[in-house]
């Protein structure tokens, strides 16, 4: 039977599949079953990573219940098992069943807000601007979900590409940035402090604010050098890391 003709379906998807793209009609919302999905977008010429989709999340809702353009693009990051569900099949639970209508509402609500802060970094114009913004926001954003403090040493489990791609630069200029700022004691390799698992280890938000000049700009080292970073017992190894160890 053709998929246009079923209100459901469950299938696998290899990495590197795209699900939909920015700008299509979306007939369709999925929801991970197994597996990583990126949610890309592109703004003013530059692409960038605004969310990773785990088991138990959906994407393509926006598109079915305002029947505009999809707003993003979404692709298979790693081997995925989704469950397709038909605009018609998702339009009538939303308005028939109360319990998924609020749920959607509510995840549409927080995703509409995370993208326009997402959309405020690609704003700035340079890439150390961006680099360090879009580190500010996934400090912050580790915070509230674990319902902390904007304070202390903040572990983010993202490799280089996908901090690049969070803000929108090349993995070029992602060095560059994550060189300078580890220079100043801000940023460290998750394995310089003998973390398990890719990453890397940052400052609070208001330190790598500190790392911008007025201008938006990098500021001189001597503005810089003051805000070298306490960091937890285990950082007395990262003094020992060779900076290959960061990327």
């Amino acid at each position: 039977m053709a998929k246009q003709a079923v209100q459901y379906f469950l299938e696998e998807y290899p990495a590197g599949t795209v699900m939909c793209r920015q700008g299509e009609k979306g007939d369709w919302v999925y929801v991970v079953q197994s597996g990583l999905v990126e949610i890309r977008r592109e703004v003013n010429e530059h692409e960038f990573l605004l969310a990773m989709l785990s088991a138990g999340e959906f994407f393509g809702e926006m598109a079915v219940i305002n029947d505009e353009p999809r707003s993003a693009t979404a692709v298979i990051r790693d081997d995925a098992q989704l469950l397709a569900i038909s605009r018609n099949m998702f339009l009538e639970l939303f308005h028939t069943d109360p319990e998924i209508a609020g749920r959607v509402a509510r995840i549409m609500s927080r995703r509409l807000e995370q993208s326009n802060r997402w959309l405020e970094v690609l704003l700035y114009k340079q890439p150390a601007e961006r680099m360090v913004h879009s580190l500010r926001m996934l400090v912050e954003d580790k915070a509230a979900s674990e319902r902390a403090a904007h304070r202390g040493a903040v572990y983010l489990p993202f490799t280089l590409r996908e901090l690049a791609d969070r803000a929108g630069v090349t993995r070029e200029q992602a060095i560059d940035v994550v060189e300078q700022l580890a220079g100043d004691g801000l940023i460290t390799s998750a394995s310089a402090v003998e973390i398990d698992g890719p990453g890397y280890v940052v400052a609070e938000a208001g330190l790598l604010l500190d790392f911008l000049g007025v201008s938006g700009q990098v500021a001189e080292p001597a503005l810089t050098s003051g805000a070298m970073y306490q960091w937890s017992q285990a950082r007395a190894n990262a003094d020992q890391a060779q900076m290959s160890g960061l990327f």
